[in-house]
């Protein structure tokens, strides 16, 4: 049965970040199915990556985003100039009020200006087409709120996929006498949705004991399509072992600090043949990492690229960097890199913590390594040299067959199966 789907999504192409593939791969897949698909999203030219999506113009519309107000952006400017050098007594509690500050203001995140046209844009456009369902994905969270509006204008059934997890996400860095007020706000709207879909299993079970209800589950996943003309790829340089990260790097929290000290424990004529290619450098914890132990030889910055350009590089690659959190808050997040890093069949090399939904999958794949000694990260880029030497110069393929439950398109039907029920 063929249905008219709303779906609100704070990024989508060409305003959105190279690795939020989510949204316009489902709006791609509904219209394969032949449902009716609208998309409200927001137009911000300072994300806009090298995406593209398949819907007709006239189906997506962007709301513009207003930066903070001059007066605010005066404020602010003039803040720094005050507090360029403050009396390290009072760093601490500047730094907390500025948060304050920035929190209160952007409330609840720094796109809320695009709620009301959002929310005023679905109700006019309701006069000739009428949604039979609205979807947000998020973050932006903010989405949610808009979705959650619309849903109240338009007495609409809702569903909220929380690709991050909204409240208590570990990656938020909530002032704690406002964080409290945030949590309540998420949670109250949150639980108005008719539905919600999350993309790991610590994350579907925290929003089920927090609302009381079920959650569906629907991995990220990649796309039968991605790879489909990469097959028969060359090894990027046949000599020379090539790691590729395409994720971003979180300085002090996901960083490649265990594999460059591993880089650092080879002699010199094994680390003249072995390159990591990065394509994001958070406050330049990879160069100054790299610098610090003394492989910066070893390391490769670049650009970022269009998605099929690092498709293509993942297959040539030998192997994938996926680089994690050592922290137990890490568990129930799983790097969207990861499924693409499993539809490129090269073996998969994980460092920062060893347990976690996203080590299990490694594992159980098996789609590569868990690593976090040095030692081990050095002994396993040696056995990979071997390994490509005795291959002619490439890696072998994993088997495809163990990639096949995380394609993209398995888990939209979870989704789907989701809307079916609400719909009924």
């Amino acid at each position: 049965m063929q249905h008219r789907i709303l779906l609100v999504a704070g990024f989508f192409p060409p305003y959105s970040p190279l690795g939020a593939v989510r949204a316009p791969m489902l709006a791609r897949w509904w219209s394969q199915q032949g449902h009716d698909v609208r998309v409200i999203a927001l137009e911000n030219p300072a994300v806009a990556g090298q995406l593209e999506h398949c819907l007709a113009p006239e189906a997506v519309r962007y709301i513009p985003f207003s930066p903070p107000a001059p007066v605010l952006r005066q404020a602010a400017d003039s803040a720094k100039v005050l507090l360029a050098k403050p009396d390290s007594r009072f760093k601490p509690h500047i730094e907390s009020c500025k948060t304050l500050y920035r929190q209160v203001v952007h409330f609840p995140d720094r796109y809320r200006k695009w709620i009301k046209p959002a929310v005023e844009h679905a109700v006019a456009m309701a006069g000739h087409w009428q949604p039979d369902l609205i979807y947000s994905t998020a973050p932006p969270h903010s989405g949610h709120v808009v979705a959650c509006q619309i849903a109240r204008r338009l007495r609409c059934p809702w569903v909220a996929e929380l690709r991050d997890l909204w409240a208590d996400n570990p990656y938020n860095d909530g002032h704690p006498l406002f964080e409290p007020i945030a949590r309540r706000y998420a949670w109250t709207t949150l639980a108005k949705a008719a539905g919600h879909v999350a993309l790991t299993r610590g994350s579907a079970k925290r929003i089920g004991r927090a609302l009381g209800r079920p959650v569906t589950l629907s991995y990220n996943g990649f796309g039968a399509d991605d790879f489909a003309s990469l097959d028969n790829v060359s090894a990027h340089d046949p000599h020379r072992l090539t790691l590729v990260h395409a994720g971003i790097i979180y300085a002090g929290q996901r960083e490649p600090t265990m594999l460059l000290a591993a880089l650092a424990k080879l002699d010199a004529s094994a680390r003249a043949r072995i390159r990591v290619v990065f394509f994001h450098d958070e406050e330049s914890a990879v160069l100054s990492g790299a610098a610090h132990h003394g492989v910066s030889d070893c390391i490769e910055m670049r650009d970022p690229v269009p998605r099929p350009e690092i498709l293509k590089l993942e297959r040539e690659a030998d192997a994938l960097l996926l680089c994690r959190w050592n922290d137990p808050a890490e568990d129930a997040i799983i790097p969207g890199k990861l499924f693409e890093y499993i539809g490129a069949r090269r073996p998969i090399l994980s460092i920062g913590s060893l347990t976690g939904e996203a080590a299990d999958i490694v594992r159980a794949g098996p789609f590569g390594v868990v690593m976090t000694d040095p030692d081990d990260i050095a002994r396993q880029l040696l056995a990979w040299l071997a390994q490509k030497d005795a291959h002619g110069g490439r890696l072998p393929d994993l088997p495809e067959e163990p990639t096949r439950a995380y394609l993209r398109e398995t888990q939209f039907q979870q989704v789907d199966a989701a809307i079916a029920d609400i719909l009924r």
